[in-house]
């Protein structure tokens, strides 16, 4: 049984939302792990802000905030405002960051960490690596 992959877009801004969830699960064949339910929501930047400082305690907004899988469940949340902004200095389309994120996300749902340079290397790397089956 496939994990349900359900894309909410919340944002205000027209994304491809079908090849989001193509992402979420090629990262989770990748790593062969199957969950019930991975919920998407794609929202803006005073959402995820608000979201950012009640969760986590950080001000302002962030780019992807992630929920571990619990009970077979995961959680990702992507501004959309701040992934545009993103990709406007890293000099690519809002497209590639979003899947970027969506990929990023996933692995945190999955258990990978990038609270060290260490870890964030190796998370990278084997993000770069899914994304570039593609």
């Amino acid at each position: 049984m496939a994990t349900e992959v359900s894309v909410r877009n919340l944002s205000g801004r027209e994304v491809d939302a079908e090849d989001l969830r193509a992402v979420a699960q090629m990262v989770l064949a990748a790593e062969g792990v199957e969950l019930s339910t991975l919920s998407v929501a794609l929202v803006d930047d005073s959402r995820i802000a608000n979201l950012n400082s009640r969760l986590l305690g950080h001000p302002g907004p962030t780019d992807v905030i992630a929920f571990e899988a619990e009970a077979g469940e995961g959680e990702v949340i992507i501004s959309v405002d701040t992934a545009w902004r993103q990709a406007r200095e890293l000099g690519h389309s809002l497209h590639d960051e979003l899947r970027y994120l969506m990929a990023h996300g996933v692995l945190h749902v999955l258990g990978w960490d990038d609270s060290t340079v260490e870890l964030r290397c190796a998370m990278l790397r084997r993000q770069d690596a899914i994304l570039c089956k593609d």
